[in-house]
């Protein structure tokens, strides 16, 4: 029995793997408070947004309620999931 294997592709291994992958670079990654950091100022932005939008709503503006409801859906989930990182 031949097996048909000319649609499969074979698996590359990355040039960068062996002596010294995974090791820091400087000046090109950044630290863990940074990213903490860029994470909380999302985060902060998607929540004010969405209070802007439930706002907005509240006073009679003529927004799209789903659109209002999907910020405010991500915002909270962005919000537990950090809290979950703490």
């Amino acid at each position: 029995m031949k097996v048909n294997t000319s649609g499969v592709r074979l698996l590359s291994i990355p040039q960068d793997y062996g002596e010294g992958a995974g090791k820091e670079q400087v000046g090109t990654n950044k630290g863990f408070s940074d990213m903490l950091k860029d994470a909380v100022n999302k985060v902060n932005s998607r929540l004010v947004e969405a209070e802007d939008l439930s706002t907005r709503l509240a006073m009679g503006e003529d927004l799209d309620i789903a659109g209002v409801m999907s910020t405010m859906t991500k915002a909270g989930i962005s919000f537990r999931l950090l809290l979950q990182v703490r």
